[in-house]
C-alpha cells in the first residue's frame, strides 16, 4: 500500500506544530510567570491558570515526541490513511498555527533586536499569541486524542475480516 505524499505531510506538519506549540507555550509560560512573581503587584491567581494552560500543551506534546522517540514516527501511518478528515482538520489547523507563529516571532526577533517595545504593545500581542496557540492546541487534541488515540487501527481492532 503507497501512503502517498499527502501522508508525509500530514506528519511534517504535526511534528512541527508540536515543536512550535511546546516551545511558544513555554516561552508565553515564562513571560506571565516573570510578570506575576516579579511584578510590583503579584497575582498569585493567575499562577495556577498559566500552568494549566502550559499542561495543555506539553502533555499532549510530550506524548507525540515520546512517539517519536519509541516508533519513529509522531503519527503511524495507517492511521492517517485510516482516518483521513481528521488527518485534514490536524493539517489545516497546524498549517493557520504556524502562519501565526510566523507573525509572533518576527514581531519577537524584531523587539529583541533593538526595536523599543512600545507601552500599548502587550494587548495586540498577547491577541496574536493567543491566534497562534488556538490552532495548535486545536491540531494537538485532534492528533492525540483522535487521530492516534490508544494507536492501534480500526483494522487491527476489528480483526483482518471484514464486517458482513
Amino acid at each position: 500500500m503507497s501512503w502517498g505524499p499527502g501522508n508525509l505531510i500530514v506528519r511534517a506538519n504535526y511534528l512541527a506544530a508540536v515543536v512550535f506549540a511546546m516551545s511558544l507555550a513555554s516561552f508565553a509560560a515564562a513571560i506571565a510567570l516573570g510578570e506575576a512573581l516579579g511584578g510590583a503587584t503579584s497575582s498569585w491567581a493567575s499562577i495556577p491558570t498559566i500552568l494549566l494552560l502550559t499542561v495543555l500543551y506539553v502533555l499532549p506534546g510530550a506524548r507525540a515526541l515520546r512517539r517519536v522517540f519509541d516508533q519513529g514516527t509522531v503519527i503511524p501511518p495507517a492511521l492517517v490513511h485510516e482516518r483521513p478528515v481528521v488527518a485534514w482538520v490536524v493539517t489545516l489547523a497546524g498549517g493557520v498555527g504556524h502562519v501565526f507563529f510566523i507573525v509572533v516571532m518576527s514581531v519577537v526577533i524584531e523587539l529583541v533586536a533593538g526595536a523599543e517595545f512600545p507601552d500599548d504593545g502587550g494587548g495586540p500581542m498577547t491577541f496574536f499569541i493567543g491566534l497562534t496557540m488556538l490552532p495548535y492546541l486545536i491540531s494537538l487534541f485532534c492528533a492525540e486524542f483522535v487521530l492516534v488515540g490508544d494507536g492501534i487501527s480500526d483494522a487491527k481492532k476489528m480483526g483482518s475480516d471484514p464486517v458482513s
